[in-house]
């Protein structure tokens, strides 16, 4: 037995679609912090064309890491040839 339907027949002879309340979007309150976190990004974003706009003229410069002394003779371990070889190798001995 199945419960109760539900009838999609206009209540009274009434066929308008029915009225929707427009519900307003819902807006942020502004909040200190953010407005502060705007305001840096907006003065240092300044700051950084205006560096840019008086050195137009000049050549870029860029950051070079410089390596740590230990890892000067530093060589990467292939470690697909590894397995490659020692694969090679079980297959040999068997």
């Amino acid at each position: 037995m199945s419960g109760p339907r539900m009838n999609a027949a206009p209540i009274n002879g009434n066929s308008r679609r029915p009225n929707y309340v427009r519900v307003p979007p819902i807006e942020r309150p502004s909040s200190s912090q953010h407005d502060d976190l705007i305001k840096f990004i907006q003065e240092s974003w300044s700051k950084v064309s205006q560096e840019v706009g008086r050195n137009a003229g000049n050549t870029a410069t860029y950051y070079r890491e410089q390596e740590p002394e230990m890892l000067k003779n530093f060589e990467p371990f292939d470690l697909d040839a590894y397995w490659g070889k020692r694969g090679i190798q079980n297959v040999q001995h068997q």
